[in-house]
């Protein structure tokens, strides 16, 4: 008697396998379907779903480090996201890595939500580093994420070369003066940010009037210091 063959991605019909990808939710379509095998990927470019996603709103979801990894992988392949939410999760310094050296290749993605996670200093690095190359991130947020002064400074070097950010979220941070410092100083260089937000940072006047030196010279149209000032 012949051995049964048991149905596999690797056999399975087509439409069979949309049907499947069908009941995926967002998260799991876009990271964890990629490069099981070489068909799989075939068949995901020619899914709709998957072919047409430009926003990705994956918020509140316990992703950490690990999952962070996965995304990233999907990141690098794909050419149609623009907008990426991953707002209160759990990505630390290690994701924030991952994300960063997707960034270098991707070539799509305008908006990156890090709202309240855990990315600190190390992560603001990974990522300043990054958008030395990218050119197409024009919305960073990253309130809430634990960076001080050394973060300001990687994300000021950002500010005196990159040449596509327009926004930049860093509210609820403690950069201080120092770090409002090397932000202002930046910003006597950069001619293409338009929005920064800097409310509760443990900025103080001497802070506000590096921003205030800074201003003179620079078409910023919006710094927010909302309960900034000490």
């Amino acid at each position: 008697m012949a051995e049964k063959i048991k149905p596999s991605l690797y056999t399975l019909p087509t439409e069979l396998i949309y049907r499947i990808l069908n009941y995926l939710d967002d998260f799991n379509l876009f990271c964890t379907m990629r490069n099981v095998c070489t068909r799989i990927n075939t068949i995901m470019d020619s899914y709709r779903r998957y072919k047409t996603v430009i926003t990705l709103d994956i918020g509140v979801n316990q992703i950490d480090d690990q999952a962070t990894y996965y995304l990233a992988d999907a990141l690098r392949q794909n050419q149609t996201l623009i907008k990426l939410n991953l707002q209160l999760n759990q990505i630390g310094p290690q994701g924030a890595e991952y994300l960063a050296n997707s960034l270098r290749q991707n070539q799509t993605l305008t908006r990156l939500n890090l709202h309240y996670n855990q990315i600190g200093d190390e992560g603001t690095k990974h990522l300043a580093d990054a958008l030395q190359q990218n050119k197409t991130i024009t919305r960073l947020n990253l309130i809430h994420n634990q960076i001080g002064e050394k973060g300001a400074y990687y994300l000021a070097n950002v500010l005196q070369q990159n040449q596509t950010l327009t926004t930049l979220y860093i509210a609820e941070n403690q950069i201080g003066d120092q770090g409002a410092q090397y932000l202002a100083n930046a910003l006597q260089i950069n001619r293409t940010l338009t929005i920064l937000y800097v409310a509760q940072n443990q900025i103080g006047d001497e802070g506000a009037q590096h921003f205030a030196n800074a201003l003179q010279q620079n078409q910023v149209t919006v710094i927010d210091f909302t309960f900034s000032i000490s």
